[in-house]
């Protein structure tokens, strides 16, 4: 029997202006609405020696408020169901890679921020791990604006199930 588990990926503060400022209101609109029998939450936390800082310069996201989820999750998100990660993919959080083979999962809904990094790397890597994929298109977005969302969307519908997005 086919297990659903929704991955809510980065709705944290340091990504929601004003480009995604309405992911975190759909998303719980959508959580409300559905009802999904399992949720997880992912917060992206930089690091002092990551590629992030050696190779891009990059040293946002790395400690609260920035790293912390969005207020509006707040209902829905705790210490069971969040999982830290230093990289773009899910996936590189072992905790949660663990926690969906412990729980069955077979089906993995994406949702959340960012479009162009940490939800379509971890849409591609679900997909090479062997989990049928959905991106929840209405629920993701870019914190850099549209046009890279719509990029990213456009890769994903291309390489994944057009009908799934």
């Amino acid at each position: 029997m086919a297990k659903t588990a929704l991955i809510v990926v980065d709705v944290q503060n340091y990504f929601v202006n004003e480009h995604t400022a309405g992911i975190p209101g759909k998303v719980v609109d959508y959580i409300r609405s559905r009802k999904p029998e399992t949720v997880f939450f992912t917060r992206f936390v930089n690091r002092e020696g990551s590629n992030f800082v050696k190779s891009l310069g990059w040293r946002e996201c790395m400690s609260s408020p920035d790293i912390d989820l969005h207020s509006e999750l707040a209902d829905f998100a705790d210490e069971s169901n969040t999982f830290d990660k230093t990289s773009f993919s899910i996936f590189h959080s072992k905790a949660l890679a663990d926690r969906l083979k412990e729980a069955k999962v077979t089906n993995i809904q994406l949702c959340g921020i960012d479009t162009d990094a940490c939800v379509l790397v971890s849409a591609f890597e679900a997909f090479d791990r062997g989990y049928d994929v959905e991106v929840l298109e209405e629920l993701t977005g870019s914190h850099h604006g549209k046009g890279l969302y719509d990029s990213a969307m456009e890769i994903i519908r291309k390489n994944l199930r057009r009908n799934r997005v």
